[in-house]
């Protein structure tokens, strides 16, 4: 298997270095640098000059994430390795446990609009994978770019990739290495224009995936429970397609993608068969408003991801699915998951966003695990936020959620016991840019947990537990 691995690693690089070759040697002449001030891509820059960029179309985006979190309660799950201080539940923010955490140190080295739009380039097509249709006629040739891009940091245990980068090596640290993509973005001068995405991608399933290390989209330090219910990334192929609409009525597009399970590089045990992915974005005229609506069906049995012991603690190794089901036989165990995401701007300062989910889990007949999933487990819920820019660098934010896992089916519930509950959260942030190159947020965030068991817990030894959780975080984003 390891040997597999490294086939594959070798072959996507490959690939990613014969579409740079190739595109390189076709540059477009329309090619345009975002205008202002440019933070991401300084490092590059500042080593090899502009030519890269300017003549290639190739950049290097570096990042640095990290925080400081508090918190008045300790996680009730006994599934997380004790940290520096009390364990936080990971659907309430990034960091794994309070004090100083390093989130993520990343790095996307990019190729024209395979790069996180707007960030370098303007765009130059009216599809962008994973974003959406754009106005704009059909080009009139093939495109073909690429992206690879890492991070190092304690995020990146969820994003590694099941059967590819979880690596044993560095199960044992806090902080670890994940290669969190590498794939091709081909653009196709057919219908009204099209894309395809062909690799290891992070999926585009609901408002924070997809390029979700920049601001915007994620309008928040933490993450909300319809983000940690979903996967993170699949490998396989997602072809998106802009529909024939009048311009009178916006615009509009539909995708398709073949991938693999949740977080993995392969197509599950026993009976093995891909996921599907399915979209339908819509935009007003003004792009004022934006409408998708997004699914993923797959195989849910046997996808959880590997651990290894390390000083006499299992540890989660990386990738994987959050639900855990078994068939004795090897059966397809139904996996569903999807997403309604608006967002609508009043105006320049002021946007709103409301996104609805709902995802099951088919039973398995085996359990030998207290959180194995051997009932038919829906989880579903609703989160609404608005973000208002009070001046050129600061916006401030508000969201407000409500979460419902009927049978405690998410591996992150496990101290919450099979009965399950509902998870209401209200979090408030500030978001301050002291300069091009530097992000600061400030952030409250309250959860009350109602349900038969509990969800978080005053002490370590179980006997003090209370609903509710008080979280501050402060982020600080480096961009370079």
């Amino acid at each position: 298997m390891t040997g597999l691995r490294r086939r594959y690693a070798r072959i996507g690089f490959v690939l990613c270095a014969l579409a740079s070759a190739a595109a390189s040697a076709n540059d477009d002449d329309d090619r345009q640098l975002t205008s202002g001030a440019r933070p991401y891509g300084t490092l590059l820059r500042a080593l090899l000059g502009p030519a890269l960029e300017r003549e290639h179309g190739i950049g290097l985006l570096g990042f640095v994430h990290a925080t400081a979190a508090l918190s008045n309660h300790d996680i009730a799950s006994t599934l997380l390795p004790q940290g520096r201080g009390r364990n936080i539940q990971p659907q309430a923010g990034v960091p794994q446990d309070e004090g100083l955490n390093l989130n993520q140190l990343g790095l996307i080295l990019c190729k024209d609009d395979a790069c996180p739009p707007w960030r370098l380039f303007e765009p130059q097509r009216n599809v962008l994978s994973r974003v959406g249709p754009l106005p704009g006629a059909r080009g009139d040739a093939i495109r073909v770019d690429w992206l690879i891009s890492a991070i190092y940091g304690e995020d990146a245990v969820f994003w590694k990739t099941k059967g590819f980068d979880d690596w044993r090596w560095d199960a044992g640290s806090r902080d670890k290495l994940a290669l969190t993509q590498w794939f091709l973005d081909i653009y196709l001068p057919i219908g009204a224009g099209a894309s395809v995405l062909l690799g290891s991608f992070q999926n585009p399933l609901a408002l924070e995936v997809g390029y979700g290390s920049f601001v915007p989209p994620n309008w928040f330090a933490s993450r909300s429970y319809a983000f940690v219910a979903g996967p993170s990334k699949q490998v396989g192929a997602l072809a998106q397609f802009k529909l024939p609409l009048a311009p009178a009525l916006g615009v509009a597009s539909a995708s398709v993608g073949v991938v693999s399970d949740w977080n993995s590089f392969d197509l599950g045990a026993g009976a093995p068969m891909p996921g599907f992915i399915g979209i339908v974005s819509w935009r007003s005229p003004d792009l004022a408003t934006w409408l998708d609506v997004e699914f993923m069906y797959a195989n849910g049995e046997d996808d959880f991801g590997d651990v290894t012991r390390v000083d006499d603690t299992l540890r989660p190794l990386g990738g994987g699915t959050q639900y855990l089901a078994l068939s004795s036989t090897d059966e397809v165990l139904d996996r569903f998951i999807g997403y309604v995401t608006l967002v609508h701007a009043f105006d320049q300062r002021t946007r709103i966003a409301l996104e609805a989910v709902y995802g099951h889990q088919e039973a398995g007949d085996r359990a030998p695990l207290p959180f194995t999933i051997t009932r038919h487990s829906p989880f579903y819920g609703v989160n609404v936020a608005i973000r208002r820019q009070l001046h050129e660098r600061v916006h401030v934010g508000l969201r407000a959620e409500w979460f419902a896992d009927d049978h405690a089916a998410s591996i992150l519930w496990s101290g919450v016991g099979a009965t399950g509950g509902d998870v209401y959260a209200l979090t408030a942030s500030l978001a301050w840019e002291p300069s091009p190159h530097v992000l600061l947020r400030p952030e409250l965030k309250f959860d009350v947990y109602a349900g038969g068991g509990h969800l978080f817990a005053t002490a370590r030894d179980g006997r003090a537990r209370e609903d509710a959780q008080l979280l501050g975080v402060v982020n600080l984003e480096l961009r370079f």
